[in-house]
C-alpha cells in the first residue's frame, strides 16, 4: 500500500479527532453558570449563551444542580414525582430535615396506597360472593336441589371434608346395593 493511500484512510479519523477536540475545548471554555442562585437563574443563563442540543444539556444540568423551583409569592417548592405533589422548601435544594420530612410523607403515601388496594380487593371479593349466592339460589326447576349446601370457597377444609364424606357415602351405598343384589339371587 502506498503512503498516499494510507494517508487517505487516516483522513476521516483525523477529522473526527480534531472535531472532538474543538467541541471539547468550546465546552470547557464556557463554564456552567457558577453564579446562579437557583434553577431559574441557571436556566436563563443557559438560554442566553447556548443553542440547540447544548442548551438542552445545560438546562438539564441546572435541573440536576437545583431540585427546587421558585414560587410566585417567594420561597421554593420541591415537586416529588413519586407522590405527585409539591413540598415547600426553604432554599433551591431541600435541607436534610426537609428531605427527611418528604421521605416520611412518602412512607405514609405508600401505606395509604397499600390500604386502598387491600380495600378494593376486599370489596371485589364481597361483590363476587353475592353473585355466587345468587347463581346457587336461582336454579332451574328441573334440577334437584342437593341436600348439602354447595361449597362457597373451593379448596377450603369444610368443602374438602364435605366432598370426602359424600364420596364415602356413595361407596358404602353402592356396596350395600351390590350385596342386596347378590343375596336376592
Amino acid at each position: 500500500m502506498s503512503t498516499a493511500s494510507r494517508a487517505a484512510e487516516r483522513l476521516p479519523a483525523t477529522i473526527v479527532a480534531v472535531t472532538a477536540v474543538v467541541i471539547a475545548t468550546i465546552g470547557l471554555s464556557v463554564p456552567s453558570s457558577p453564579t446562579a442562585r437557583d434553577f431559574e437563574e441557571c436556566a436563563d443563563w443557559a438560554q442566553k449563551i447556548s443553542l440547540g442540543a447544548e442548551r438542552v444539556a445545560r438546562i438539564m444540568d441546572c435541573g440536576g444542580r437545583f431540585a427546587g423551583r421558585r414560587k410566585v409569592g417567594g420561597g421554593y417548592a420541591y415537586y416529588d414525582l413519586l407522590q405527585n405533589r409539591s413540598f415547600d422548601i426553604a432554599g433551591p435544594n431541600p435541607t436534610a430535615a426537609e428531605r427527611t420530612r418528604i421521605y416520611s410523607e412518602y412512607m405514609r403515601f405508600l401505606d395509604l396506597q397499600r390500604r386502598l388496594a387491600a380495600l378494593a380487593e376486599l370489596e371485589q371479593l364481597v361483590a363476587e360472593e353475592p353473585q355466587v349466592e345468587t347463581a346457587i339460589n336461582f336454579r332451574s326447576p328441573t334440577t334437584k336441589p342437593s341436600k348439602f349446601k354447595r361449597c362457597m370457597i373451593e379448596g377450603s377444609l369444610s368443602c374438602t371434608w364435605m366432598k370426602l364424606a359424600s364420596a364415602a357415602r356413595s361407596a358404602f351405598a353402592s356396596s350395600h346395593k351390590a350385596e342386596a343384589l347378590v343375596n336376592s339371587r
